[in-house]
């Protein structure tokens, strides 16, 4: 008798040196318009302009707080049995439904660093990197799916975990790459 399996996960995506990059210029930037709202009408007009002007520094931060938010982005999936489902959650709060298929679907499920994995990549019409890096390296730890889903070419490469190949094998043996046996660790039950 087949036991079902559940696996799942969540993937948070660096943003690397670019991501630090944008976020230093945004504050600084934001700091700079915001001496600019504050000083030059003041300068100007008085100080019967700060109301105006605070509201507007105010707005500034608000601003620079949502675009720092959007930064943050996280993958999340799910393997019920053969079916695998993903979503994109943008700045801890929008969630977007990605692609859900069966992985009888597939046509290869192997590491990135298999010899047809630059070919796939380069004719899928939908290239869905469910990793921690946006860059990710060619290693053994990054897996993929290839696929045609509704008439649409997938890759979508995520992080392997062990315990996944034996769904895989289980569901779709002659689309998964054969690989040694991973060892899964099985919790011990106690009776006290």
């Amino acid at each position: 008798m087949l036991q079902d399996s559940f696996i799942e996960g969540l993937v948070v995506r660096k943003n690397g040196i670019n991501g630090v990059i944008f976020n230093v210029t945004a504050v600084v930037v934001a700091i700079m318009l915001i001496a600019v709202i504050n000083v030059y009408p003041w300068l100007n007009w008085g100080s019967d302009v700060i109301p105006v002007t605070s509201f507007a520094s105010v707005a500034v931060v608000f601003g620079l707080v949502w675009l720092l938010k959007r930064q943050h982005k996280e993958y999340e999936y799910e393997m019920s049995n053969d079916f695998f489902e993903c979503a994109a959650i943008k700045g801890k709060e929008k969630r977007e439904e990605l692609v859900s298929f069966s992985i009888k679907e597939c046509e290869y499920i192997g590491p990135v660093t298999s010899d047809r994995f630059e070919n796939d990549m380069n004719n899928a019409n939908i290239r869905l990197k469910l990793t921690d890096l946006n860059d990710f390296p060619i290693d053994e730890k990054y897996w993929y799916f290839c696929l045609t889903h509704e008439g649409i070419k997938f890759v979508i490469v995520f992080i392997f975990k062990p315990e996944m190949y034996q769904v895989f094998r289980r569901y779709n043996p002659r689309a998964t790459k054969p690989m040694k046996m991973p060892v899964v660790e099985k919790k011990e039950e106690t009776n006290d």
